[in-house]
Order: structure tokens, then C-alpha cells, then sequence
């Protein structure tokens, strides 16, 4: 059944672009090892999980693939992230990126990050606001353990097509000023509802989680 809801999803993809430049986070918070792991033999190279003791617990149950952690990340809890996590994708503050790249620097570790975007200031969710985006962006090209890949988006439920063209110009605008650690090429936005219209606007990363696995 996951081989026939990733080749969906992928004839979906085409629709809009060439999905070899497309990243599909598979989203395995609900479901199995073997089920996680059945994906990752069909091709899936990159897994995310929304919390950092989840991650860690099953690291090693999983079959190679690259590790995402999607969820909100508190700074207690940086130090296991950065133990397992190939990109951290929830950097919404000066304080978390300041915490990750000093647990990164314990050993001797370059952490790929996405910053955050809370698009549209929505009071129920984490993120950054565009306002305090250029500080944290400014923190992050200080610190010698973060690398800065690109930025991240959770949209609103039955979010018009306005938020994804705003992500998307908002990428376009901070990746035109790419130096040093800073180097954005990832422009994670869209999930299970929404991927067909974040590709569309922009994105090259999705992560699917209940359509994958449904």
C-alpha cells in the first residue's frame, strides 16, 4: 500500500515539475519501524520525525536515510537532536540556534539547519516572524557549528495561495544575500494537503506523512 501512495504522489509531482528535484521528508511520527523502514526501501531517502526523543529512541532501528526533525525544538533538548538529526528543520529563535551550534561544537559537528517562518503570525503555532527573521539570520552566520540550508514553513489550514507566494518570495530575497554559513537551497514547505500548491509556488521539499502512509 505505501508503494502505491508514493507512486501517487509522485505522478501528482509531475504535474508541476521533474520530481528528482523534488525532496519528500517521509513523516513517520504515527507510524512503525517497519513501516518507516518500507519507505526507505522504496526509494525515500529522508525520514522525519516532529519529536527528539522519538528520534533518538528508534535511530537505530532504522534503515539508513537521512534524519529530519520537524518539530518545535526546546533548547533543552538540542543536545540529543544534534546527536541524531541530519537537519534540524525548527530553528525559530536567536536562543535555539545559539544552543545547537554549541551542543554541534561538543563533537566536532557542522548542523544543517531551516529556519522557521510562522508565515502567517499565527498565535497557535511556532516560528519565526518575518521581522525576526535578519537577527536570527544574523546570529546564525556568527556561529561556527550551524549551517543555514534554508527555511521552513508549517501553512495555515486552507491557507490561500498568497502565504505560499510570500514564503516563497521571502526565500528568494534572503537566498539572493547567500554568504558564509548561510547558503539557502531548501524551501521546505507543504505537507499530505498541501504539497501539490507548495510545489507549485516554489517549494523542493515536502514532507508527507498521512498520504504516504494512509
Amino acid at each position: 500500500m505505501i508503494k502505491q501512495n508514493y507512486n501517487e504522489i509522485i505522478d501528482r509531482i509531475k504535474e508541476y515539475t521533474d520530481p528528482s528535484t523534488i525532496t519528500l521528508v517521509a513523516v513517520i511520527k504515527y507510524q512503525s519501524v517497519e513501516a518507516a523502514n518500507e519507505a526507505i526501501q522504496l526509494g525515500i531517502s529522508d525520514i522525519g520525525e516532529n519529536k527528539v526523543q522519538q528520534l533518538c529512541a528508534r535511530n537505530n532501528l532504522l534503515l539508513p536515510a537521512k534524519r529530519h526533525l520537524i518539530g518545535h525544538l526546546q533548547t533543552n533538548k538540542a543536545k540529543h537532536a544534534v546527536s541524531v538529526a541530519d537537519l534540524i528543520q525548527s530553528v525559530d529563535s536567536v536562543r535555539i540556534a545559539e544552543e545547537i551550534s554549541k551542543q554541534a561544537s561538543k563533537i566536532d559537528k557542522i548542523q544543517d539547519v531551516l529556519i522557521e517562518i510562522n508565515i502567517a503570525d499565527e498565535q497557535t503555532k511556532t516560528g519565526a516572524s518575518i521581522n525576526e527573521l535578519n537577527d536570527i539570520l544574523n546570529t546564525c552566520s556568527s556561529l561556527p557549528n550551524l549551517f543555514v540550508k534554508g527555511l521552513m514553513a508549517i501553512m495555515p489550514i486552507d491557507a490561500k495561495e498568497y502565504y505560499y507566494e510570500k514564503m516563497h518570495s521571502l526565500y528568494l530575497e534572503v537566498q539572493s544575500h547567500n554568504h558564509g554559513n548561510i547558503q539557502l537551497q531548501t524551501l521546505s514547505m507543504g505537507m499530505s494537503d498541501d504539497y501539490q500548491i507548495a510545489i507549485k509556488n516554489g517549494s523542493n521539499m515536502i514532507r508527507v506523512g498521512r498520504t504516504l502512509f494512509k
